[in-house]
């Protein structure tokens, strides 16, 4: 629009209105949907495919095993082979305990049987001489009950035998292996020993009555008169030491 004077321009002198070039429609977004349609689908796609391969692996594996995703009975199975080795130790030390007590149910038994059979056999000697004329009977039963008695009153001596030859050789060794390890005495303390043996004097012995005893007794100090106890034992011990080596010497 303009203001101002405006002259009239004839028609021919009129310049031609340049064409208006056509307008361009507005974008709608329209490609970018398509865009985002496609990618969509095709990641829908590999989304599929990629369940349908995990759904083939999941068959072919329970084709192969079937106990395979079983997480719940393997854990108890892992459990049960911990627990197992425990329960079985505690099953056999309760069979061989019950054993055991069986066993020494079993050698009572016997005992009292045998003590009862020789005691009877004590009574029946007292009366033989009442039956004496009469003839004795002894039933195949009570023989083989007596055979009984005697196998085991065998077994039991042949037992106490090896226990026997097992357990000395044990105290045998254990005994020099605690000479062994005592510590020898060494040669000063021997020739220490046998010099206060050779020049001690001879140690009375007297027998003093309880009244002298008292009296002596208030007569030292309590510490002078242990420390003269202590050096009278120590001197009566080294004599006696000395005195059997050398009765070892001359052996």
């Amino acid at each position: 629009m303009k203001y101002g004077l405006q002259l009239r321009i004839p028609p021919g002198q009129q310049k031609p209105a340049a064409a208006k070039s056509p307008l361009c429609p507005p974008p709608v977004f329209g490609d970018d949907d398509e865009d985002d349609v496609e990618r969509e689908i095709s990641r829908q796609a590999s989304k599929n495919k990629a369940l349908q391969k995990i759904e083939e692996q999941h068959k072919k594996a329970l084709e192969e095993d079937p106990s395979v995703f079983d997480y719940d009975g393997v854990y108890d199975e892992m459990k049960e082979k911990v627990a197992r080795p425990k329960i079985q130790d505690r099953t056999e030390r309760k069979s061989k305990y019950i054993e055991v007590l069986m066993q020494k149910a079993k050698q009572r038994e016997v005992e009292h049987e045998i003590i009862y059979e020789r005691k009877l056999l004590k009574e029946r000697s007292k009366d033989d001489h009442l039956f004496a004329d009469k003839e004795k009977f002894v039933t195949s039963a009570y023989k083989k009950k007596l055979a009984e008695q005697a196998k085991w009153l065998e077994e039991e001596k042949l037992r106490q035998i090896r226990t026997k030859d097992l357990v000395l050789p044990t105290l045998d060794r254990d005994e020099a292996s605690t000479r062994d390890s005592q510590p020898e005495t060494s040669r000063s303390e021997k020739h220490s020993e046998q010099a206060a043996v050779e020049t001690a004097p001879e140690i009375p012995v007297i027998r003093a009555t309880t009244k002298e005893k008292t009296k002596a007794e208030q007569a030292l100090p309590a510490h002078a008169a242990e420390r003269y106890k202590r050096s009278e034992d120590a001197l009566a011990a080294a004599r006696e030491r000395y005195l059997a080596r050398k009765r070892a010497r001359e052996q």
